[in-house]
């Protein structure tokens, strides 16, 4: 459903076309990627009355993959020359199935040796950042940004027999702090470095979270370009909360590409 919306958008921005013949110049744009990353998962949930969790790795441990298409969305709107906002979006959701090879403890359920668990692993990932450009000509750009990493985390285990049951999840808002630069390599070519780092304890949470990326951009047309690039997401959590007592540490890297579609003009 999220997908299918975020097409309406691309088609809806990509009709109101306007002024700008630069392909890299939008007041506003949206974008769509897919990205294929390499992910790794680690948590544990600890139960009531001092009972504490196992730590698993979701992928060796559980048989979630490892690798898997991961989709994206996001806009921006360049509110003036120097002052920007951007929002990206993105979820995965892994299931497994695996007979495991050690007794293990998840909130207040124990899955003995040899059963086979069925598991879920599932994050919902909302990025809004204001930017402020300190350079800002017509060939490069650098931004200062601030803004919050609104995540949604969600894990549970069920025997096959479904006779052991458990599930946990939370939400972790997170600040963050990152810059941004932005270079135009000729007409067509572009490329930008991103960097987004935070650590923060607060109400029942302790976190941290690094983001980088690297992407090239093509625009062989007026408003519209396509980009590839590499991604680094990580998020390490201590959680104290009633819905989950416990951490989590997941992270992606990899490959991704995508288009972008913009419309209206910064000049």
């Amino acid at each position: 459903m999220r997908i299918r919306v975020l097409l309406c958008c691309l088609l809806i921005s990509s009709a109101a076309l306007a002024q700008s013949e630069d392909p890299f110049d939008h007041r506003y744009s949206f974008s769509a990627a897919g990205f294929w990353p390499d992910i790794d998962t680690t948590a544990k949930a600890n139960g009531n009355g001092g009972r504490v969790g196992t730590s698993i790795d979701f992928e060796s441990d559980l048989n979630l993959k490892d690798r898997e298409t991961l989709f994206a969305g996001g806009m921006t709107w360049n509110i003036a020359r120097r002052h920007s906002l951007d929002l990206l979006y993105f979820e995965l959701g892994r299931r497994g199935t695996n007979t495991i090879e050690r007794d293990i403890n998840f909130r207040d359920q124990t899955f003995p040796v040899q059963s086979t668990v069925n598991s879920l692993f599932e994050t919902d990932v909302l990025r809004l950042s204001y930017g402020y450009a300190f350079i800002a000509d017509d060939r490069q750009r650098l931004l200062g940004q601030f803004g919050v990493h609104y995540t949604k985390v969600k894990a549970g285990l069920d025997t096959a027999t479904g006779s052991v049951r458990a599930e946990t999840d939370t939400d972790v808002p997170l600040p963050v702090l990152g810059i941004v630069y932005q270079r135009r390599l000729g007409e067509h070519f572009a490329f930008d470095v991103l960097a987004q780092i935070f650590r923060l304890e607060f109400e029942g949470i302790d976190g941290s979270l690094n983001n980088a990326a690297l992407n090239f951009y093509w625009g062989p047309a007026q408003h519209f370009s396509m980009y590839v690039g590499y991604n680094y997401y990580e998020m390490d959590v201590d959680a104290r909360k009633d819905s989950w007592n416990g951490s989590f540490d997941f992270g992606y890297k990899g490959p991704w590409a995508g288009v972008v579609v913009g419309f209206g003009s910064t000049k």
